[in-house]
């Protein structure tokens, strides 16, 4: 019986759901089976990959050069948490707790899986640390795009005046091999094609140990960025492109978030004075957090994590769309014209203190127009609590 199931029948023998909502339960994960199966078989018969599309809001439906199958756990964390709500018609406290238990399970099973993929916990007995500069390529000077992988530690970028890439951590003697430290991490970790520079490792480059990267690059650098469990930090005037981890934090400060894509599974997302914010930002259980900085089109997706915006600034063509499942909305001190707020919330509460034009309204469904032009915020959640203040 999968874990899914047994959770379904532990919420029914503590009375938290009744007989035919936990037979609606499982009728919905039995017709998720079915589907899985079917799309499983058409893909063996056509020998084609799945059909990508039909999650494109859940982050790392695409396999990436992390080299995991991300779209199955995706899926299933998606899948799970969301139908379950939906076929249950939460109305209860109790339900809704039971429901962030049950995200927070999920949460621990993605955890152990992107700590083994990593190894961290299992240092060779040749370790040695490691702590060196790494020389600037020749071509540095035409390099306008920094993609950085790392699956074996943390990811730390600053502005500076000019390109400088230190490495810490603990490494095996055996990975390095006779090579000093730097030598042997720009032949393993750099390669450059044409205008873009590639740092790191990928599952495709084993090695036992941590090893942490911190970047200093001049403003105005694209930069890409992939973990699996370990942070990703940037701090100053970088364009940045794309922020994908699993489980690692993310902490983006004072930097260009423009047409940008930021993904995690249940690692924290904070953003903090960044001007003028275009993003799709998504995330199956981790928070999002921002903070004094300026809005323009930003959309976010979230099952069971909560989203809170405050002190930041908007625009009149400010255009921002909050989606969650079981997930808090809490949007608060922002400054600026707005010209209407929508919240829907099915069997969450609704707060709203600002003033204006209320359309009529329900208890599931509140609109506020100011009378004038300015911000569109539009916020949902199937289960979660909506405030504005």
């Amino acid at each position: 019986m999968s874990d899914s199931r047994t959770m379904i029948l532990q919420m029914l023998s503590e009375g938290k759901i009744t007989v035919e909502e936990s037979e609606r339960l499982l009728n919905a994960l039995n017709k998720e089976d079915e589907v899985r199966n079917s799309n499983k078989a058409e893909n063996k018969n056509t020998n084609q990959s799945p059909n990508i599309n039909v999650f494109p809001n859940i982050p790392f439906l695409e396999a990436t050069k992390l080299g995991i199958n991300i779209r199955d756990i995706a899926q299933t964390l998606h899948q799970t948490v969301q139908q379950t709500i939906k076929q249950v018609e939460p109305g209860r406290k109790e339900l809704k707790e039971k429901m962030k238990e049950f995200g927070t399970w999920m949460e621990d099973v993605v955890e152990t899986m992107a700590a083994e993929l990593t190894n961290h916990s299992n240092l060779p007995v040749d370790t040695m640390s490691v702590d060196f500069i790494v020389p600037a390529p020749k071509e540095i000077d035409n390099i306008n795009t920094f993609v950085i992988e790392n699956i074996y530690g943390e990811i730390h970028l600053n502005e500076g005046n000019s390109f400088k890439l230190l490495v810490n951590g603990q490494i095996s003697k055996k990975t390095i091999g006779e090579m000093q430290s730097s030598e042997w991490f720009t032949n393993k970790a750099i390669k450059i094609e044409e205008d873009k520079m590639f740092i790191g490792f990928n599952n495709d480059t084993s090695i036992k140990g941590i090893i942490d990267l911190n970047i200093t690059l001049p403003a105005g650098k694209k930069v890409i960025c992939k973990t699996i469990n370990s942070s990703v930090r940037i701090k100053g005037a970088l364009d940045i492109e794309a922020i994908k981890t699993i489980s690692g934090d993310i902490r983006v400060n004072d930097s260009n978030i423009s047409n940008t894509e930021i993904e995690s599974v249940n690692g924290v997302i904070q953003l903090e004075n960044n001007k003028n914010i275009t993003a799709q930002i998504n995330s199956t259980s981790g928070d999002i957090i921002i903070r004094r900085g300026g809005l323009n089109k930003l959309k976010i997706n979230s099952v069971n994590g909560d989203v809170n915006i405050s002190e930041s600034g908007i625009a009149l063509e400010t255009e921002v769309k909050i989606i969650t499942t079981a997930g808090d909305i809490n949007i608060e001190k922002l400054n600026g014209p707005w010209k209407s707020v929508d919240a829907t919330s099915r069997k969450g509460e609704i707060i709203i203190d600002w003033k204006g034009n209320a359309s009529p309204a329900n208890s599931q469904k509140i609109c506020i127009k100011s009378g004038g032009e300015g911000a569109v915020l539009y916020s949902e959640s199937l289960s979660g609590n909506i405030r504005f203040h």
